[in-house]
């Protein structure tokens, strides 16, 4: 009876230790089809690879991968694994970012540099030309500078305050009605006019950073800008912005 009873306690050892290292290898094997669901995502160029060396009776005279020898410790034998909420966070962490949106070209909308100068409010002399006054103390008000509200009053109205444009434009800087009755003002007095287009074209220059485009805006409504992308391709409002571009450089060049 003493003989058995050593040999029967190793036995039972021995099994015991077989049992725990088959149930670890279940746990990995279980495990498995998360890790390489996430590898295979991080990794879409090595996709299928590891499923691929995993059945080599697929190629012909192919030999069995040596099994990974089995570790002492427990820890260095299970293979990684993570829970579903953990492997959409890492895809989340790994996602491509989104390409820029590619800005849309229309046909016939006029391009305006990036860098499109506003001109500087710096206080400047307009001479004789009409309503000087008003139009440098509105300009400075609105830090605008004062020769492109001068030509804005130029080609609105040529400077006649009583002007009506075929839509129903008003006054110097030819405001629209609702525009007129938004800020309670009669449009046909000078200063009320100025005093209001100067800030309507200001909070478009704000909005667009760009004197051309904030331009386009006033001669052809917001709208107009934001769905083409750029200066319209109306004739009209083309010519408006140029001519008064054109202008103003003219005037900065004679020093007027």
């Amino acid at each position: 009876m003493s003989f058995f009873q050593p040999q029967l306690s190793k036995t039972l050892i021995v099994c015991s230790l077989l049992l725990g290292m088959t149930a670890q290898v279940s746990a990995a094997d279980a495990e498995a089809p998360n890790t390489d669901e996430l590898y295979e995502y991080l990794f879409p160029e090595a996709r299928g690879s590891a499923h691929v060396a995993a059945a080599p009776s697929a190629v012909p005279g192919a030999s069995a991968p040596a099994p990974r020898p089995m570790s002492a410790f427990r820890d260095q034998n299970r293979r990684a694994s993570w829970s579903e909420d953990q492997i959409q966070a890492m895809k989340g962490a790994f996602k491509a970012k989104e390409p820029a949106p590619v800005e849309r070209q229309i046909a016939g909308a006029v391009a305006v540099p990036a860098q499109s100068s506003p001109f500087d409010a710096a206080s400047v002399s307009l001479g004789d030309r009409p309503f000087a006054d008003l139009i440098q103390v509105y300009a400075a008000k609105r830090n605008l500078n004062p020769r492109l509200v001068s030509m804005m009053v130029k080609q609105e109205s040529r400077s006649d305050p009583n002007a009506i444009s075929p839509k129903g434009a008003q006054g110097l800087m030819q405001l629209m009605p609702d525009l007129s009755k938004q800020f309670n003002i009669d449009p046909f007095d000078p200063e009320m006019n100025i005093k209001v287009g100067t800030q309507y074209f200001a909070d478009l220059l704000a909005k667009y950073g760009q004197v051309e485009l904030a331009l386009a805006a006033y001669n052809a409504g917001p709208g107009a800008v934001d769905k083409y992308g750029g200066i319209p391709p109306f004739s009209e409002t083309q010519n408006y912005v140029s001519t008064i571009m054109a202008g103003v450089a003219q005037l900065e060049a004679n020093n007027q």
